[in-house]
């Protein structure tokens, strides 16, 4: 029996070690085959618009002040600011139709709309010519009067009119940064017209999708036949096997004093997740208007940094939990921990933290000089803000505390080994993608597609790669010690889960590939492992609706009917987020063109991330409250409340605004193109998506579900405050 478990939980190592050098064989192929960055873009008439250098440049300040966290290149970046390519599509259209005397029909107020003869007219003189041989791409003179436009038009946007967009006021009014952005911009509209993003962004007479979007998406339905169906029935056969082990409970004794360090930081991290809604609150307002209440805080908290320090309090309330989790349960695996290390892991986590949201506020304020603000400030990535510093400690962190899972398996009771080497290989893999997200450390990727590569890497390593078997295996682990599951089913559950989601979801990174300039064959891998990566996510669902039916009837005590509850809210609210509004909404090629960068995302991302890793977390509250006798069984039953309340508020937010939202914007993207669905005004002056009548409605009635679920943390919250002093009593 032992070395059938040492045989299963090995296939975990295996599968992390697989992924990450499947990622790295296909790394020569995908950097050989780059879209080209010239050397010169010049004119006809021999003017050189702009070099390598200054696209390289362009990049780098694109992150230095925090673009990314604002608006979009190529539709990756912040879901609210201008994307930078489709509006600079959009700008040497209107550019060329004043050259050329074109007369725009212009109706309510809205975009000007262009005639196929009108548009077939100003698409010959806005394509490019690529010379391979020079690396040199040539365009019309009236192109380069459009690029001088273009710099106009940013040095208003970005300098004078720069906190109408919610930045901060007076962003950027150095001319040659300026020049550098726009280059950047126009670098990547030029690789969007010449076909290397597979069509996108969608520019009416300018850009639509490719045949490989329609091919791929197939290729996700014969996946679905040819693999999909034979792994669900392989699943639910070695589930049934286990039907009918049988369960054991286990009293876990109360923690020791060392162990109740870890109370501290789980009441700081509910702290955090307190701010970090009301900072989310705070970037919605944003989308309607530039101040909160008369109040203008743009100086110090303009909307990059407020959606920054959102996104990373999100991921320091949850990892910092999990880590104290680890520490808290690992000498009931029989490692014993001592206070020192405890005290110091404590302080190395709060340091984290608290110095890398600071780094990111004051490197977005442009207060960190270069080379610093990459370093010890922000990246200036999409998910990846923090400093490269920050990153690598978290590394450090996370490594450890793979270990101390490693040296638990050698000394734990059976029961537990196999739980024990599986979080010790996730955690591996997990550190193992953030020190890649690290890289380069001193500087900025000098390539986009380069950049993309590495980041999506990070991302995936985290929520859909290694997280998910870190919950799973954590909320099983929990309902086997509480005799809700066999051991034997709660093995497979854990195994099968991690490998599946370490193969789809490090693999299915590359659905995030798309648009952004990587060879086809990324499209055709995305679309067949994105929609294999929801099988394992849509059998959680059906793992904690097993345990709740196999315990019906069974006399349970409160503790074990609020595990039961907040792993149905868990397990059911997570994934269908994952499933239904991610791969199953967003992820088919052909429909991913289409929804990329819209409200869509933000619906999935607010259902999948707070459902299937927030309430598990809470939970880690719950528990580590309980067994140090904190909680009783009225708070409990509160608690259990709550998690329904906290699900319910965010499948409100998503139902009756964010959903809506995209809905929305898919249908003024197929009318005007998708430059339109992210502006505020229109580059003639016109009203912007975001301030039509019917959007604004809809960004407020997102409070509806912004104030439910605040009810339901601001209770948790209120009750670890109250009980926290009973709970850490010796």
């Amino acid at each position: 029996m032992s070395q059938m478990q040492n045989n299963s939980t090995r296939l975990v190592l295996i599968a992390v070690i697989f992924v990450f050098i499947f990622a790295f064989a296909l790394y020569a192929y995908t950097f050989r085959n780059f879209p080209p960055v010239p050397n010169e873009v010049i004119t006809q008439n021999g003017t050189v618009l702009f070099t390598k250098q200054q696209i390289i440049m362009g990049k780098y300040y694109f992150q230095k002040y925090g673009l990314m966290d604002y608006g979009s290149i190529e539709g990756m970046g912040a879901y609210f600011g201008t994307d930078f390519t489709g509006y600079t599509l959009r700008l040497m259209q209107d550019s060329i139709a004043k050259q050329t005397y074109l007369d725009p029909v212009s109706q309510n107020n809205m975009p000007s709309s262009y005639n196929a003869t009108e548009l077939n007219e100003i698409k010959d003189y806005l394509d490019p010519t690529y010379y391979k041989q020079n690396n040199t791409i040539v365009v019309s003179n009236q192109f380069g009067n459009a690029y001088y436009y273009a710099i106009n038009y940013y040095s208003i946007y970005l300098g004078p009119n720069s906190s109408q967009y919610r930045l901060k006021p007076d962003l950027i009014t150095n001319k040659t940064v300026i020049q550098d952005l726009t280059a950047y911009f126009t670098w990547s509209a030029l690789i969007s017209m010449m076909g290397y993003t597979n069509g996108f962004p969608y520019t009416i007479g300018l850009t639509s999708p490719t045949n490989n979007a329609y091919f791929s998406t197939f290729a996700m339905v014969g996946a679905i036949f040819a693999v999909g169906i034979p792994l669900i029935v392989y699943i639910i056969r070695e589930l049934l096997s286990h039907w009918n082990d049988p369960v054991v409970k286990v009293d876990l004794p109360k923690p020791n004093k060392d162990q109740k360090l870890a109370l501290w930081v789980m009441l700081i991290a509910a702290i955090g997740s307190g701010v970090q809604g009301l900072l989310g609150a705070y970037v919605m307002h944003l989308y309607s208007t530039p101040n909160l209440y008369g109040l203008d805080l743009l100086s110090l908290l303009p909307f990059n940094v407020a959606r920054a320090l959102h996104i990373w309090l999100a991921i320091y309330w949850i990892s910092l939990t999990w880590v104290m989790f680890s520490l808290f349960v690992l000498p009931y695996f029989g490692l014993k921990i001592s206070r020192k290390t405890m005290i110091i892991i404590i302080a190395l986590g709060i340091f984290t933290a608290l110095g890398s949201l600071l780094g990111v506020w004051a490197s977005y304020l442009q207060l960190i000089p270069s080379p610093w603000w990459f370093i010890f400030g922000a990246e200036g990535r999409d998910v990846i803000e923090v400093g490269s510093f920050w990153l690598i400690l978290i590394t450090a962190l996370l490594l450890y505390v793979s270990y101390l899972f490693y040296k638990a398996s050698k000394i734990t009771v059976d029961l537990l080994k196999p739980f024990s080497k599986v979080l010790s290989y996730l955690l591996l893999g997990d550190a193992i993608g953030i020190f890649i997200g690290a890289l380069p450390i001193v500087k900025p990727w000098p390539y986009f597609t380069e950049d993309e590569f590495f980041r999506w890497i990070f991302v995936h390593a985290n929520v859909e790669g290694f997280w998910p078997g870190i919950v799973i295996a954590v909320l099983t682990l929990l309902l086997v010690l509480q005799g809700l599951i066999p051991a034997g089913l709660a093995k497979v559950v854990v195994t099968i889960d991690a490998v599946t989601e370490i193969l789809t979801g490090m693999i299915g990174t590359a659905h995030h590939y798309y648009w952004t300039g990587f060879p086809v064959v990324w499209m055709y891998i995305g679309a067949i492992l994105s929609v294999l990566e929801a099988i394992p996510l849509g059998m959680a669902m059906a793992y904690v609706i097993l345990a709740a039916r196999r315990n019906k009837g069974n006399a349970l005590n409160q503790f074990q009917k609020t595990l039961i509850t907040f792993v149905l809210a868990a397990g059911i609210g997570g994934s269908v987020g994952v499933t239904v509004f991610g791969a199953g909404l967003i992820n088919a090629p052909i429909i991913n063109y289409f929804t990329h960068d819209l409200q869509f995302t933000m619906a999935h991302a607010h259902l999948a991330f707070p459902l299937a890793y927030g309430l598990p977390t809470i939970l880690m509250w719950v528990v580590a409250y309980t067994l140090s006798g904190g909680f009783n069984e009225r708070d409990l039953k509160y608690l259990s409340i709550a998690s329904i309340v906290y699900t319910v508020g965010f499948y409100l937010q998503a139902l009756i605004s964010l959903l809506p939202l995209g809905i929305l914007q898919w249908i003024y993207e197929l009318k005007y193109g998708f430059w339109y669905i992210k502006t505020l005004t229109t580059p003639n002056g016109h009203i912007g998506f975001w301030n039509l009548q019917i959007v604004q409605n809809l960004i407020w009635l997102r409070m509806i579900g912004d104030l439910t679920a605040a009810s339901a943390i601001a209770i948790v919250i209120l009750l670890m405050l109250i009980r926290f002093p009973k709970a850490i009593k010796s």
